[in-house]
């Protein structure tokens, strides 16, 4: 009798405690997920916001903005190396006349976005360019979450591996989010979430060069959505002090490229005199011919950088840019 009693006590206990997985398993599951951009993330979360698409989805947030200059072109900061690399032609100091590329290699390291530039510029690098493009981006990567993606050891890897002669990066998209700086977590876009984003950028860059190497960082677009495009602008802001403030080191804005005349967002233009898409469906990624035009222009910009006779192969331009 004492037996039979202890083993129905043992089995209200399990009982009561699967009762209580079960209900907490059901709470988890009905909760909704807090706004990333609320808080910090934790240093080992997954970085980013997906749409349905894969693209990186904006929330609004109540920051003020930091607007970049709406002029079109490079801002670049001191030369301390005039030129790099034996065999390969590109060089910040001007000269009397633009000369071939060379033997030159291009690593490319970003996010999403980077991957539609990436995807552009194999496309419209002539085979007989000279410029040997590694490509290394990965979706949803930023600065903000080296938890869960650390672009400085990532780059400290590919520069012992490739030797590039240029860094190109183009990242940010995921990054309107807190981060963790010091052991605290910062929100952003606060004075010190902005300070300690200015910091991981400016370390990446310091990074890069040291290895010998030129540095193009390629600013940001604008975006379909106000709210998220208006941190955007932030993250522009920050890349073109931060950048320009090291030598060696250009920053080439996008957003004039791809806004309209108005300085609105544009989903469609005219390009080679023909309307074409410039942007994916979500309002933040590029379609395929967005990606040919703006890696178009990159090689453009590239060529007056450098100094170098660098085109594109097949000119995707937009009419009267």
């Amino acid at each position: 009798m004492q037996r039979r009693r202890a083993h129905w006590g043992l089995r209200a206990v399990l009982l009561t405690v699967l009762a209580g997985l079960l209900t907490t398993m059901f709470v988890v599951q009905i909760m909704p997920a807090s706004p990333r951009r609320a808080a910090a993330v934790s240093p080992k979360a997954a970085g980013g916001h997906h749409s349905p698409t894969g693209g990186t989805a904006g929330k609004p947030h109540t920051g003020t903005a930091v607007p970049v200059p709406n002029i079109p072109g490079a801002f670049t900061g001191a030369v301390t190396r005039p030129r790099v690399g034996d065999g390969c032609g590109l060089a910040l100091r001007a000269r009397s006349s633009a000369r071939p590329v060379g033997d030159c290699t291009v690593v490319e390291i970003g996010d999403s976005l980077g991957n539609d530039l990436g995807w552009g510029l194999q496309r419209e690098l002539a085979p007989s360019a000279g410029l040997r493009l590694v490509q290394l981006d990965k979706s949803s990567t930023g600065l903000a979450n080296s938890g869960y993606y650390d672009w400085q050891a990532q780059l400290a890897a590919a520069l012992q591996s490739y030797h590039p002669q240029l860094v190109l990066i183009s990242l940010g998209g995921n990054d309107e989010q807190g981060l963790y700086a010091h052991g605290a977590a910062v929100q952003f876009p606060t004075a010190a979430w902005q300070a300690a984003y200015t910091q991981r950028v400016g370390d990446l860059v310091r990074e890069a060069s040291a290895s010998g190497a030129y540095v193009l960082w390629v600013g940001l677009p604008i975006m379909e959505q106000p709210s998220y495009s208006q941190g955007i602008r932030l993250l522009d802001s920050i890349y073109q002090k931060a950048v320009t403030a090291e030598p060696n080191a250009t920053f080439v804005t996008t957003w004039p490229l791809l806004a309209n005349r108005q300085g609105e967002f544009q989903s469609q233009a005219m390009v080679n005199g023909q309307s074409a898409a410039l942007r994916a469906p979500d309002g933040i990624h590029y379609s395929y011919v967005g990606e040919d035009v703006l890696a178009a222009y990159v090689l453009r910009e590239m060529a007056l950088i450098y100094h170098v006779d660098l085109a594109p192969a097949s000119e995707e331009k937009i009419t009267g840019w």
